[in-house]
């Protein structure tokens, strides 16, 4: 055991003899750029991407109010419920899917009083599980 504890410790210090010692030299070294990609900001004059006509009143978005009429997992019932609900109602209507649901919103509105007239005009016309969430919405614009 004596023995072995002896080589182990004479291994170690014939290891750490300084006759072997490579010198690093920090500005030989040459590493390559790494590939960023591309980003193309639409504020940038350089970018051919610039458009320079005014934006469309459709591409405006804002917070705002919607009402969720419905949430479920299958698609087809979202697009039927969609179906229905543009035969009678006028405003705008949206599918959804957020993981794992499909969900059928309604209207753009930015005050939520009005958000809450239509949420009772829907539980009145046979919709009582619809109720107002806070989302980004598509204003139009007078």
């Amino acid at each position: 055991m004596k023995g072995l504890i002896f080589i182990l410790a004479s291994g170690l210090c014939l290891g750490q003899t300084g006759t072997g010692k490579v010198k690093f030299d920090p500005s030989k070294l040459k590493n390559p750029e790494p590939r960023w990609p591309k980003i193309i900001s639409p504020l940038t004059v350089d970018s051919q991407w610039v458009k320079t006509e005014a934006p469309d009143s459709a591409q405006v978005i804002i917070e705002g109010f919607r009402v969720q009429v419905l949430a479920t997992g299958d698609r087809g019932k979202a697009e039927n419920l969609k179906n229905d609900l543009s035969l009678n109602y006028t405003d705008d209507i949206y599918v959804v899917f957020e993981a794992p649901n499909y969900k059928v919103r309604m209207g753009n509105f930015i005050d939520r009083k009005k958000a809450e007239v239509f949420r009772q005009s829907l539980v009145n016309n046979g919709y009582p599980s619809a109720w107002i969430i806070r989302t980004r919405i598509e204003p139009k614009l007078k």
